[in-house]
């Protein structure tokens, strides 16, 4: 009857392979292998030499020290091939999709964040073919402008939905295109969600364009809370996820092309606007 490997081994392989880059997991995983026949102390020495930085070894010396704890009976080849299967699979999932933290606000040590502000310009300036932008609000939002138009310029397809004071019934009374500047509006195909799109409450109002994301090439997806604006970068508590790799930064940029193609999102044609002096908020 096979031996069989307990829980907190499985899991002690698993965070190894998820936290170790998967070139050492493998050497580590080679020399377990090769270790086979070897005394305990042997294993330990050729296990351990396979490794040159501090911190690695020490894990490795944990995971050694585990197995001989609570299941001595595992052979060393099949710890190799437990290491190998588990780097794959990290490997793999890592090529597939990362999800990464946005935040703007007060720190903690709890996990690791990123700024908004930083993760929408690394999307903006990784941008190689085509770039979406949606928003509710912007203002102040110079930094993202630049690396708008410095994206159009390096021939990056640039279209950017935003809220519109005639469909928003009030909630913006200023040309959100106006408030990004004269270069990006020259640069990027700008869209509005009309009002004769949209849903009506039985109380008359109409729905607000109020969703926050960008997509660059259809490989990054930023899903924030954040309008572009100077208070929502800098001030605002604001919470997102960077998305890279995998099925949903292509899926919704997809979504939006093909609301686009039905006329759910309109073209705007610049003379349709009058910018008015927009109000500090964020």
């Amino acid at each position: 009857m096979p031996t069989e490997v307990p829980p907190q081994l499985v899991d002690a392989i698993r965070t190894l392979a998820v936290e170790l880059p998967v070139e050492l997991v493998l050497r580590v995983a080679q020399a377990f292998g090769d270790a086979e026949g070897s005394s305990p102390n042997q294993l330990d020495a050729q296990v351990l030499a396979s490794l040159v930085q501090l911190a690695p070894r020490e894990q490795v010396r944990g995971l050694l020290g585990l197995w001989r704890m609570v299941a001595p009976s595992v052979p060393p080849v099949a710890i190799g091939l437990a290491l190998q299967t588990a780097a794959r699979t990290a490997e793999s999932f890592r090529q597939e999709q990362s999800l990464e933290l946005v935040w703007t606000g007060p720190v903690s040590d709890v996990i690791p964040l990123r700024r908004t502000d930083q993760a929408l310009l690394q999307l903006i300036h990784a941008a190689q073919r085509r770039l979406l932008i949606v928003s509710f609000a912007v203002y102040k939002a110079n930094a993202i402008a630049q690396a708008l138009v410095q994206a159009a310029r390096r021939s990056v397809a640039v279209d950017i939905c935003l809220e519109s004071p005639s469909a928003s019934e009030g909630k913006v009374t200023y040309d959100m295109f106006a408030a990004l500047g004269p270069e990006v509006q020259r640069h990027a195909r700008l869209y509005v969600w009309p009002l004769d799109q949209r849903p009506v409450s039985t109380t008359g109002h109409h729905g607000s364009l109020h969703a926050k994301l960008a997509v660059a090439d259809g490989q990054t997806l930023l899903i924030s809370s954040a309008n572009l604006t100077e208070h929502a970068m800098t001030l605002n508590m604001e919470m997102g996820m960077l998305v890279s790799g995998g099925e949903w930064p292509a899926r919704v940029a997809q979504h939006f092309q093909r609301l686009i193609t039905a006329g759910q999102l309109r073209a705007v044609e610049r003379a349709d606007h009058r910018p008015s002096a927009p109000s500090d908020r964020g």
